[in-house]
């Protein structure tokens, strides 16, 4: 299966969890750290769903699931461990038009990929869902290449970025200039979280640019 990667804005919007369990739970905080709007349908919930609750971080429908329940909604995860149940929130969300992703299953119109989170800086990592492990495997191998400070080494890049577009207004001018500033120099410099260094490289690329 071929997927289209794409990055979703789903701050402050409604988004709804089927299952109360340590999957769902994983797939909440997933969708809290986006800053969604998370409701939770499941007759019971984990103590770590539950503390959510308590703490106001995500409200919750204490009912088995049905239709009804849902609407508004963009995202709809189906994360039980009844087979029929998934079933049943799939085909509800396909009615309403919801993008939905089944935890165990098939038939969604979603995956959520492996990623690596280093600031504004975000990675996702995607088998096709063809082996989870392997995801996990890569993604494992690449946040020991890509520590913290490559999240730093974006915010320097991004706050010099309107300096360099005032400089070169033509963006096949900037095309170039990032791409002769960006080499593997600049890899080892944010590896080691040489900051000054790097600035100063950035300064100096700035100055001489032709």
């Amino acid at each position: 299966m071929k997927f289209y990667p794409l990055n979703l804005d789903i701050e402050n919007k409604p988004c709804v969890v089927i299952g109360g369990g340590q999957v769902a739970l994983r797939k909440i905080y997933g969708l809290l750290a986006a800053g969604a709007k998370v409701k939770v349908i499941a007759p019971e919930i984990c103590a770590g769903v539950d503390e959510l609750f308590k703490r106001g971080e995500i409200s919750w429908t204490r009912e088995n699931f049905s239709e009804e329940l849902i609407g508004e909604e963009i995202i709809l995860i189906a994360a039980t461990n009844n087979p029929e149940v998934n079933r049943q929130a799939l085909e509800a969300a396909q009615a309403k038009k919801i993008l939905v992703n089944v935890v165990e299953g098939s038939g969604g119109n979603f995956n959520v990929p492996s990623t690596i989170q280093r600031g504004d800086l975000l990675l996702t990592i995607s088998t096709g869902a063809n082996s989870p492990a392997f995801s996990k495997f890569i993604r494992q191998m690449l946040e020991l290449e890509l520590g913290e400070n490559f999240g730093a080494g974006l915010e320097i890049i991004s706050a010099r970025r309107r300096e360099v577009k005032k400089l070169l207004p033509n963006p096949q001018a900037r095309k170039l200039f990032w791409q002769k500033f960006l080499t593997r120099e600049i890899w080892e410099l944010l590896k080691l979280g040489a900051f000054d260094k790097l600035e100063k490289k950035l300064a100096e690329t700035i100055r001489n640019f032709q």
